[in-house]
C-alpha cells in the first residue's frame, strides 16, 4: 500500500501533494491518550470485583458462588486453592455484573459467618508485581534522589542516655529528628554511641555545629557525618546476639507477618510503604535492620487464647479498645497450630494502657499478695478452674476463656525472665521433699467455689493448711507423695469400693473438662515430674493390665472409737481415706477434679426422715491434698513391693524363691518362743519389749491373775464414751 499523501498549499496559490515524513508517521502510530471517560469506565470495572479473606479451608468455587449469587447476580467466583492439598488458601475473588451490587455485597457480607469463621470482604485492587502502578511510582523518585536523609553518628555518649527519646532531645532544637537509634552490645550493654537522622542537610549542619563538643552529664560528645561503611558492619557484628525469649521471637515473627501477609490488599501494601518512608535508615546505601524491640509501649501480650482463635478473631475482639495496628496469634511452626498466645499492637499507646489497666488480674496466682497472720507469704493457689467472675464486663472473655493481658517486653527483659523461671524450676525440682505440692488442693478465697463452702468447711481447710505446713517444717524426714492423696470430709456412707470409683471418675472428669475448655491441661513441667520412675510405673501398669488407681482405702472405727478393718463389717467410717495412683499425672488430674467436689448423691436413701447427719453428708465437699509420708516408711514399702514383684516373676518362671529361707526363720523363732514359754518368769520381771499390751492382758487373764495393765483404764474409758454416743444417737432418733 502506498504511503499516505497530503496536500500542501504553495506560495503562488497552487496545491502540491507531499509524502509523510518518518517523524510524522511515528507520531501517527502513537496510541491515543486515555480520555477521562475511559479512565472512569476502567475504574468502575475494577470496583466490580471483591476480595474475600478468612475463608474456611473447605471453600470451593461452587460454595463461594452460591454464597454471593443468592443475593446478587455475579459473573464468576474463584476460591484460590493450594495445588498440593487442594484446599482453599483462605481467600478468593468474586466479580459482579454491576458495581453497585458489588458495593452492596461488600457491606452485607463483610463479617458474615461461614462455617464459624468471619469473612473479610473488600474491593479487589490490582497487584503491580512488575514494578508498575502507583506503589512503584511512589518508590521511583526515592531511588532517583541523589542524596539520602542526612545521618549523624554521636560518639562518647554518657551511660545516662539509654533510650532513643533521650538522644533525640539533644537535636530537637536544631530541626526535626526523623529517627534516633542507640545500638547495644551482647547482654544488653550500651555501645556508647548512637545514630540520628535529621530532616534536611542544613538542620544536620546546625546540629553538628551545636552539639559537637558539648558536655552532656560529664562527657564531651562528638558528632560527625555517618558515611563509613565499615562502621555499620562493625555495629552489625556487635549487636548480633541470641534471641533470649520465646515471647519476643514470636512477636518479631508476628510483625514480619503483618508486613508480608499474602492475603493483605494493596491498602496494606501502601501502609507498609509509608512505614518504610518514616523509619528507614540507610548507611552507605545499606538498610539498617529495624529493631522491633525498641518500642513495645503499645504492644500487649495475650495468654489463654482459644486454640481455634485466628488473627482476625483476635483483631475483632480488641478493636473495642482502640485502633489496632496488627493482631497476630503465635503459631507452633512444627504442628502449625496455635500456642494459645498472641500479640496485639495498638496505634496509640493510651489505648494499650487503658486496655491493660482494665484487664482482670491473673487467675493462677490469686494469693501472691496475700500474707498470713504471721507476716509470711501465703502459698499461691494453683486452681486451674475458669473463674468467670474476674471478668464481670465480658470484654476480656473470648469463646468462654478469660484472657490474660500483660505488657510485651524486649529481648533483654524476656531473657532475664526466662532464666529466672528456669532457675526457679530447677531449684524446685531439686527439693526432694516436694514442698511445692503443698499448695495443691487450696481454694482461693476470691473464687466462686469458696463462696459455696460452708463456714465449717472453710475453717477446716484453713486449719488443715496450717497443720500440714507446721508438720512438714518440724520433721525433715517427712515429704509429700507424688501419687498418694489424702481425702477428707467424706460422707459416712462412702466405702473403699465407692472411693476407688470416685478416683477413676476424677481422671475421666478432668479430661472431659479440658476438652470442653473448662480447665487448663497439665503443663509440660507437670507431666515431666517423677522422671523415669513414673514412666516405668506406667509401663508396668499397662503390662500387668491394671487400672489407673492402685489403691483406695477408707478408715473405719469401732463403737469404742478405735481403728478396725473395713472387712469386719461392724465399723463406721471416720470420714477420711487415701487414694493411690500409679503415676503423678493421674494423681494430679484426680486431685484437681475431686477437690471441692460434692458427692451428696452417694448418700443412701432411707424410708424414714433423714437425720441431721445425713443431711450434712449431702452438702459435704471433699478436701483432697497430696499425702504426707515418712521417707523411711516409703523406702521399706518399696523394698517389700520389689521383693514381692521379683518373687512373683520367679514363680511364673519356675525358679526357686527366698520363701523357703523365710519359712526357716519363722520356724526358728517359733521354737525359741516355745523354749521361753516352758521357763518360769521370776516375780517382778517386766514384760518383754516386743509384747504388746493386748498380748500381756490375754496372758494375765489366762493365768487367772488379778493385775490389770495400765492401758486397761484407757480401754474402759473408750467403752464408756462409745456407750454415751450410742445413747445420745438413740435419743435423737426417738425425738425425730
Amino acid at each position: 500500500m502506498a504511503p499516505a499523501r497530503k496536500k500542501q498549499r504553495l506560495s503562488n496559490g497552487s496545491v502540491a501533494a507531499v509524502e509523510e515524513t518518518e517523524e510524522a508517521a511515528e507520531i501517527a502510530t502513537l496510541p491515543a491518550e486515555e480520555t477521562p471517560a475511559q479512565a472512569q469506565e476502567k475504574a468502575v470495572q475494577q470496583r466490580r470485583s471483591l476480595f474475600v479473606r478468612s475463608l474456611p479451608a473447605s471453600t470451593t468455587n461452587e460454595t463461594l458462588t452460591e454464597l454471593f449469587s443468592d443475593s446478587y447476580p455475579i459473573k464468576h467466583a474463584v476460591a484460590v486453592t493450594d495445588p498440593a492439598t487442594k484446599e482453599c488458601r483462605g481467600y478468593g475473588f468474586v466479580t459482579f455484573a454491576d458495581a453497585e451490587d458489588a458495593a452492596k455485597a461488600k457491606e452485607q457480607f463483610n463479617g458474615h459467618l461461614v462455617d464459624g469463621k468471619k469473612i473479610r470482604v473488600g474491593v479487589a485492587e490490582p497487584r503491580h508485581r512488575n514494578g508498575e502502578g502507583p506503589a512503584a511510582d511512589k518508590k521511583k523518585p526515592q531511588h532517583e534522589e541523589p542524596q539520602a536523609a542526612p545521618r549523624l553518628i554521636v560518639r562518647n555518649l554518657p551511660w545516662s542516655i539509654k533510650h532513643p527519646d533521650q538522644l533525640s532531645k539533644l537535636f530537637l532544637s536544631y530541626g526535626k529528628v526523623k529517627k534516633a537509634y542507640i545500638p547495644k552490645k551482647g547482654g544488653g550493654l550500651l555501645a556508647g554511641f548512637g545514630f540520628v537522622v535529621m530532616k534536611g542537610k542544613k538542620n544536620a549542619e546546625k546540629a553538628i555545629a551545636g552539639v559537637n563538643g558539648k558536655e552532656v552529664d560529664g562527657r564531651t560528645v562528638a558528632v560527625d557525618w555517618a558515611v563509613e561503611k565499615t562502621t555499620y558492619q562493625d555495629l552489625e557484628d556487635k549487636k548480633e546476639e541470641e534471641d533470649g525469649g520465646s515471647e519476643v521471637s514470636d512477636l518479631d515473627d508476628a510483625e514480619d507477618q503483618s508486613e508480608g501477609d499474602e492475603e493483605d490488599s494493596a491498602e496494606d501494601d501502601s501502609e507498609a510503604d509509608s512505614d518504610d518512608e518514616s523509619v528507614d535508615i540507610k548507611i552507605d546505601g545499606k538498610d539498617e535492620p529495624q529493631h522491633h524491640s525498641e518500642d513495645r509501649s503499645s504492644t500487649l501480650f495475650i495468654r489463654n487464647l482459644p486454640f481455634t482463635c485466628a488473627n482476625e478473631d483476635l483483631e475483632d475482639h480488641f478493636e473495642q479498645f482502640g485502633s489496632i495496628r496488627y493482631a497476630r496469634v503465635v503459631m507452633d511452626h512444627e504442628t502449625q497450630r496455635s500456642k494459645g498466645t498472641g500479640f496485639v499492637c495498638f496505634y496509640n499507646k493510651e489505648d494499650a494502657d487503658a486496655c491493660l489497666r482494665s484487664a482482670p488480674s491473673r487467675m493462677m496466682t490469686p494469693a501472691n499478695d496475700q500474707k498470713t497472720k504471721d507476716g509470711k507469704q501465703a502459698q499461691p493457689s494453683h486452681s486451674i478452674l475458669q473463674n468467670v467472675d474476674v471478668d464481670s464486663t465480658g470484654q476480656y472473655t473470648l469463646d468462654g476463656r478469660v484472657l490474660q493481658v500483660s505488657k510485651a517486653v524486649d529481648k533483654n527483659e524476656a531473657s532475664r525472665l526466662t532464666e529466672q523461671g528456669v532457675a526457679h524450676r530447677n531449684e524446685r525440682d531439686k527439693d526432694k521433699r516436694r514442698l511445692y505440692l503443698l499448695s495443691e488442693g487450696t481454694i482461693s478465697t476470691k473464687s466462686k467455689l469458696w463462696e459455696q463452702l460452708s463456714p465449717s468447711e472453710k475453717a477446716m481447710r484453713e486449719e488443715s493448711a496450717k497443720q500440714r505446713k507446721k508438720l512438714i517444717e518440724s520433721n525433715p524426714s517427712l515429704h509429700l507423695s507424688l501419687t498418694r492423696l489424702s481425702v477428707r470430709n467424706l460422707p459416712r456412707t462412702i466405702d473403699s469400693r465407692e472411693l476407688k470409683q470416685l478416683a477413676r471418675d476424677g481422671v475421666v472428669g478432668f479430661a472431659k473438662d479440658v476438652t470442653a475448655g473448662l480447665r487448663q491441661r497439665l503443663s509440660a513441667e507437670e507431666l515431666s515430674r517423677g522422671g523415669e520412675d513414673m514412666q516405668e510405673a506406667e509401663r508396668y501398669r499397662k503390662q500387668a493390665g491394671k487400672g489407673i488407681v492402685k489403691q483406695a482405702k477408707v478408715v473405719f472405727e469401732s463403737a469404742g472409737g478405735s481403728k478396725i478393718s473395713e472387712e469386719n463389717g461392724a465399723g463406721r467410717s471416720r470420714g477420711y481415706g487415701f487414694i493411690e495412683y500409679h503415676t503423678h499425672r493421674n494423681a494430679l488430674m484426680g486431685l484437681r477434679w475431686l477437690n471441692g467436689h460434692a458427692v451428696g448423691y452417694q448418700v443412701k436413701e432411707d424410708n424414714g426422715k433423714l437425720s441431721r447427719e445425713d443431711v450434712q453428708d449431702r452438702k459435704k465437699r471433699m478436701i483432697v491434698e497430696f499425702a504426707i509420708e515418712n521417707a523411711q516408711v516409703v523406702m521399706r514399702r518399696k523394698e517389700q513391693e520389689e521383693k514381692a514383684r521379683k518373687r512373683g516373676e520367679a514363680v511364673r518362671q519356675g525358679l526357686p524363691t527366698d520363701h523357703d529361707d523365710t519359712a526357716k526363720d519363722v520356724s526358728k523363732s517359733a521354737k525359741s518362743k516355745g523354749k521361753d514359754k516352758g521357763r518360769k518368769r521370776k516375780r517382778g520381771s517386766e514384760v518383754a519389749p516386743s509384747s504388746t499390751p493386748a498380748t500381756a492382758t490375754r496372758s494375765d487373764n489366762s493365768k487367772g491373775g488379778t493385775k490389770q495393765p495400765i492401758d486397761d483404764k484407757q480401754a474402759r474409758r473408750n467403752q464408756i464414751i462409745g456407750r454415751k454416743r450410742a445413747m445420745r444417737k438413740t435419743r435423737k432418733g426417738g425425738k425425730a
